[in-house]
């Protein structure tokens, strides 16, 4: 492999420095010996972020001229910012024009390279059919304002960097993430069902859907070799750990082993998608958003597979941390967090043990 020089003294920007996946990049690219700045915004916390050769500077994406002061000195930008709100116009802020951005400065700084994190989520999954394998040239959405801002301002962004690639602007790697997993990240996202706080766990469908997932570390260390090579670049991968790992073995393997007491139910997508179906046309009929609609519940509910063999075949991609121990890993940190308790389920436990109590009170006759 096509190797640029090593990042020993090399200067890496990272926008979104605060976030799950930022906070991780900046640490890992120290462990490289790189000298980091830290692009977060002013109310971020930034604790973590307090390491040798680090450091910060307060700005947003979205102003251009805020940007400025980070961009000195830089060898390569990692591009992790963006809005997960789901807010449509801070999607166009913070994403699209967050982007355009970064571009920017990245051609007029003469950066050797800009690694783009996208995500799995550009990919038009309803066009698919069940079981196939999408690869970097699969088909995208083509009504991203059915699939939710995020993917919208996603795929928006994303056709600014192709662009770039086209034009030769500056070297850019533009990589697909599926669903980021980890210490510190979310334990149980949408994609898997819906949660009653750490008690109940709706699992949609059987059990058998592959969840994309990747690994933090994992994802990390495909942006190191994206930099490092120029094999990667104006390039497009995808990266979803290999190993396959379905609903039912996440709910055995993490949500069990984290909260042995809770109760799981598995809800068959068929009577899951009528259920949305009847909210949306009853939402539609008082002229208000669907909370969900059978678009996007398809969306994520489509049993396909991501083909991560070109990042394997051209960059030697291998995931470093193994399903086992990253599994392993998410537990243990979870565990050492204190076990707060919301007000609202403090009543809701003592309500269910006084309704217990009761039952156990009443004789049979």
């Amino acid at each position: 492999m096509s190797q640029t020089n090593d990042l020993t003294g090399r200067t890496v920007l990272v926008t979104g420095a605060s976030g799950f996946l930022g906070s991780r990049t900046v640490a890992i690219l120290t462990e490289q010996g790189c000298s980091v700045h830290a692009l977060v915004r002013k109310t971020s916390r930034t604790d973590h972020l307090q390491l040798p050769d680090v450091t910060i500077f307060y700005g947003d994406v979205a102003d251009i001229e805020s940007l400025q002061p980070a961009f000195e000195g830089i060898d390569y930008v990692v591009h992790a910012a963006a809005d997960t709100s789901g807010n449509e116009e801070a999607g166009k802020l913070s994403t699209i024009l967050g982007t355009r951005n970064i571009l920017t400065l990245c051609e007029r700084h003469k950066v050797r390279k800009l690694v783009y994190i996208s995500s799995c989520s550009v990919y038009g999954v309803t066009d698919y059919k069940p079981g196939q394998k999408v690869n970097e040239s699969s088909s995208l959405e083509r009504y991203p304002e059915k699939r939710g801002a995020y993917s919208h301002s996603k795929l928006k962004a994303e056709e600014l960097i192709t662009r770039a690639m086209k034009n030769e602007t500056v070297p850019v790697v533009c990589l697909r993430p599926g669903t980021i997993y980890g210490p510190g990240g979310e334990i149980y996202t949408a994609m898997m069902g819906f949660s009653l706080g750490k008690r109940f766990f709706v699992i949609i469908g059987d059990g058998s859907f592959v969840l994309p997932l990747v690994y933090v570390d994992n994802l990390v260390d495909a942006i190191v070799i994206a930099i490092k090579t120029n094999i990667s670049d104006n390039k497009i991968y995808n990266v979803v750990d290999p190993v396959k790992v379905t609903k039912k073995e996440y709910v055995e393997r993490v949500i069990k082993k984290l909260y042995p007491n809770s109760r799981t139910l598995y809800l068959p997508f068929n009577l899951l998608k009528t259920i949305v179906s009847i909210q949306s046309r009853f939402f539609s009929a008082i002229n208000r958003k669907p909370l969900l609609t059978e678009y996007r519940l398809i969306s994520s509910q489509k049993n396909i597979t991501y083909d991560v063999s070109k990042i394997t075949r051209e960059l030697s991609w291998r995931p470093p941390v193994s399903v086992e121990r990253a599994f392993g890993n998410l537990i243990d940190h979870e565990k050492r967090q204190p076990q707060i308790l919301l007000e609202s389920e403090k009543h809701e436990l003592q309500n269910l043990s006084h309704a217990t109590t009761q039952r156990r009170d009443v004789k049979p006759t």
